[in-house]
């Protein structure tokens, strides 16, 4: 991985990037590469997404994010392939293994809340999570894979993750993320395993926690919030089953179950569909409330999708068509959730992609009281790890071994 990151540095070119020297780098005074210092601010940050002069304060972490590989896939993860594995790359990263994704992490509090400047280069704003298409071919509604296959067959939102210890559980303070991060877990027989990973994020402990921060582009846009779990041990560790993440109490603000099956025909397609919009890429619960959303009642033998009071023809009309079709129907409900008022969306996060890259700004309180929260205490240091998906479901650039101290 070091060496990675090494390769990755030696082109840099920006008068902001890290120091290049002889192919190597080199921290600068005005910033480091795995200490984020949390500045103890003169005056708290306006919490409005925007750039504050306060965050001038703030030194602050710059690093790449790198995707290594992660594992061969032992069953296949997409329905599209019918289970043959040969469809499928054979690592679970492929085909993003080798990128890697600069950042920015700033840091600083007020003595109440903890606030993040998270900057990362990304030129494309990722929306397109497995959007409904018509395969003209088979006459039949399909879906965008959920896990690319190749290079040209990415089409998901972007994401970024970050984990903080809970307590002291065994191994993190040295390994972070990685101290979580299981591969070449056990299958049991297929129909238990259908679908499950190979590698899956438990404790090695029963008793232990690390706090799991997982901000998602198009389900969080209107929460303004990520997602704030938790992961734990689990009784089956060391099967594919063992899924240690969990979220914390709190309104979901999103739901991926937009799938309606005709009874009559057994053929499925898009649940909601909102005629003629285009290049939309979810549909939100108060659209569906207010009748702007129409419920899919019908799916024919040719493809037609009859909802009430029309239908939709896809048939000789490429804007729903695979991988650009503009009328591609959305797979993802979204609303507010609990706008920080709840237990899943206290750690508040402002976002916005700027054309060349992502900024968001974050904030949550230093200790909620929460057992299932990390408390950030000023005059200590924590390790912590962070990941970066970039237009990814699972193939996400890492950046482990880093520490968090506040000032």
């Amino acid at each position: 991985m070091l060496f990675l990151v090494i390769l990755l540095f030696a082109n840099c070119t920006h008068d902001n990037d890290p120091i290049c020297i002889d192919g190597g780098i080199s921290e600068s005074p005005s910033y480091s590469m795995d200490t984020l210092l949390v500045k103890e601010f003169s005056v708290a940050p306006q919490f409005d997404g925007g750039i504050d002069e306060v965050w001038s304060e703030a030194r602050p972490l710059k690093s790449i994010a790198s995707v290594t590989k992660a594992g061969d896939r032992i069953i296949t993860l997409n329905g599209s392939s019918n289970g043959d594995i040969s469809l499928e790359p054979t690592d679970l990263f492929d085909p993003f293994t080798g990128e890697g994704y600069q950042y920015s992490l700033r840091g600083g509090h007020d003595g109440e809340y903890l606030y993040l400047l998270f900057e990362w280069d990304d030129d494309t704003d990722s929306r397109d999570r497995q959007s409904w298409y018509f395969d003209s071919v088979a006459s039949k509604w399909k879906q965008e894979n959920k896990y690319a296959n190749h290079k040209n067959d990415k089409f998901y939102e972007d994401k970024f993750g970050m984990m903080f210890p809970i307590g002291n559980p065994e191994g993190f303070a040295t390994g972070t993320c990685t101290v979580t991060c299981h591969g070449g877990l056990e299958l049991l027989d297929d129909s238990e395993d259908l679908g499950h990973k190979v590698t899956r994020h438990y404790m090695k402990n029963e008793g232990e926690f690390t706090d799991f921060w997982h901000w998602k582009r198009d389900r969080h846009a209107l929460a303004e919030a990520c997602d704030d779990g938790f992961v734990q041990w689990e009784e089956d560790e060391g099967f594919a089953s063992a899924n240690g993440r969990k979220n914390d109490d709190g309104i979901s603000p999103y739901s991926t179950g937009m799938k309606f099956t005709d009874e009559a025909t057994g053929l499925s397609g898009p649940k909601y569909v909102i005629p003629d919009r285009e290049n939309y890429y979810w549909i939100t619960q108060e659209e569906i409330d207010n009748g702007t959303a129409k419920a899919v009642t019908a799916v024919a033998e040719n493809g037609v999708l009859t909802y009430e009071g029309g239908s939709i023809d896809p048939n000789g009309d490429s804007a729903y068509s695979q991988g650009f079709g503009p009328k591609r129907m959305p797979s993802v409900i979204i609303n507010p959730g609990g706008q920080g008022n709840d237990g899943r969306s206290e750690v508040r996060i402002l976002a916005e992609h700027t054309g060349s890259g992502w900024v968001l700004e974050i904030r949550r309180e230093l200790n909620t009281g929460d057992p299932m929260d990390a408390e950030f205490v000023v005059g200590q240091s924590m390790p912590f790890g962070l990941a970066i998906f970039n237009n990814a479901a699972i193939g996400h650039g890492m950046s482990n071994f880093l520490t968090m101290t506040i000032e």
